[in-house]
């Protein structure tokens, strides 16, 4: 029986470590996993704490696979599970032991975490990912270009204020729309993952990376639950010499989901059958989902030039209100104070409303954080206006269900009108 410790390059194969055993039917390796190193690891964090990437185990996987069928294409995982998540709690270093199991044109792969204590002389190990590994000839197929709307559901500022991941993991420009099917436009660009420089990855895990984001946008859209990568039934990749482009996901009546990311001229890149989310906490996800929520509703209405629509979530507001008896004079004026005095609770909750979404609107337009340094006016005809450094700005609200909308405007009476089909 051969055994070995072989030196690894890291240029070639970033994620592997040194390799602990080489035989004929099992190549394992063990490394240690820091955010000095592993630059990736503080992109992808989950109420502040680092999580290692199902993505970048399944890529170290393959660099076992190509270390031991450096002539072979890795053509699909099957069987994925994503079984523990790797933390890093308070930032601090994780060993982990990844191992692939040779046999014929398929290899069992597992990754496990190990619990090294030196002062009792023991090690103790989780099992975090497995995954098999099919080599074969890659094929090539072929899928409908989507036909995109003009106008982005979510855009990449959105998008990253809801998703916690940095910069190294912000692999989607684009939510191009959400109806029975997700369509995302892919932003692919290569980065620097690690402190060393390293060559081109051997399954483009980012490329994954944005079916994952894609599916959790669409799903916490849906339901207003967060969720991580549980399983995968078949990922499956093909022949292309094109770039990954668009993002094509659909979910499943057995609340399973499928996705493709495919080329600008619609050559497939890669396929995820029946993956899985699990539920997970990620903060104060209501507030991410209203945003979305809010944002939506910008879309479907005209935006003049010079003005802006602020759409406000009167749930949170009254919420806000409720809990925060100081929150009213961050943005109301010490007179505007006294004229709640005396109202019903209704009537207080419609005034502040009402202050607050247009001053909202007004902080936009007018460029200033300060919302206590605008003053709402009413003319003759009872309509709001703001004057403020010799400016005109002319104010507009609309309630919808349980949102209010209010424009601010250089022109004179914009109304809150829907857009065009």
């Amino acid at each position: 029986m051969k055994e070995s410790k072989l030196a690894n390059d890291n240029s070639k194969f970033p994620l592997i470590g040194e390799i602990t055993e080489n035989r004929d039917e099992l190549i394992t390796c063990e490394r240690t996993l820091a955010l000095e190193s592993d630059l990736y690891l503080d992109h992808h964090r989950f109420n502040n704490i680092p999580f290692l990437p199902g993505v970048m185990g399944l890529e170290l996987f393959a660099e076992l696979g190509k270390i031991t069928h450096p002539d072979r294409e890795i053509s699909e995982f099957i069987d994925v599970e994503f079984c523990s998540a790797i933390r890093f709690k308070n930032d601090k270093p994780r060993y982990i032991k990844a191992s692939l199991n040779l046999e014929l044109d398929k290899a069992d792969a597992i990754l496990e975490l190990l619990d090294k204590r030196e002062d009792e002389g023991t090690c103790e190990s989780r099992l975090c990912f497995k995954a098999t590994i099919n080599f074969n000839q890659r094929t090539t197929e072929k899928s409908t270009i989507p036909i995109l709307k003009k106008m982005p559901f979510l855009n990449k500022q959105i998008i990253y204020q809801v998703l916690p991941h940095g910069p190294l993991f912000q692999v989607l420009s684009e939510i191009n729309h959400i109806d029975n099917e997700v369509i995302a436009i892919g932003n692919f660009k290569k980065r620097q993952q690690f402190r060393w420089k390293h060559n081109k990855l051997v399954i483009n895990p980012l490329t994954i990376e944005a079916g994952f984001q894609t599916i959790g946008l669409m799903d916490f859209i849906k339901t207003g639950k967060a969720g991580l990568p549980c399983k995968i039934d078949r990922l499956v990749f093909y022949k292309t010499d094109g770039k990954p482009h668009f993002v094509i996901g659909q979910k499943k009546p057995e609340e399973n989901f499928n996705f493709e990311i495919i080329t600008k001229k619609g050559e497939v890149v890669l396929k995820a059958e029946n993956y899985q989310i699990i539920e997970t906490k990620m903060g104060d996800t209501l507030s991410a989902l209203e945003r979305i929520r809010s944002h939506s509703i910008r879309l479907q209405y005209k935006m003049p030039k010079k003005a802006w629509l602020e759409v406000v979530s009167l749930r949170l507001l009254r919420d806000k209100i409720s809990r925060e008896s100081d929150f009213v004079k961050t943005f109301l004026q010490p007179d505007e104070l006294v004229l709640l005095e005396g109202m019903d609770e209704e009537k207080r909750v419609e005034v502040i409303s009402e202050k607050y979404a247009l001053k909202r609107a007004l902080r936009v337009v007018l460029f200033s954080p300060d919302m206590l340094r605008f003053e709402i006016q009413k003319d003759q005809n009872n309509e709001p206006f703001c004057q403020y450094k010799r400016k005109m700005i002319y104010l507009t609200t609309k309630k919808l269900d349980d949102y209010l909308l209010a424009m601010a405007s250089y022109n004179r009476k914009v109304d809150i009108e829907l857009q065009n089909e």
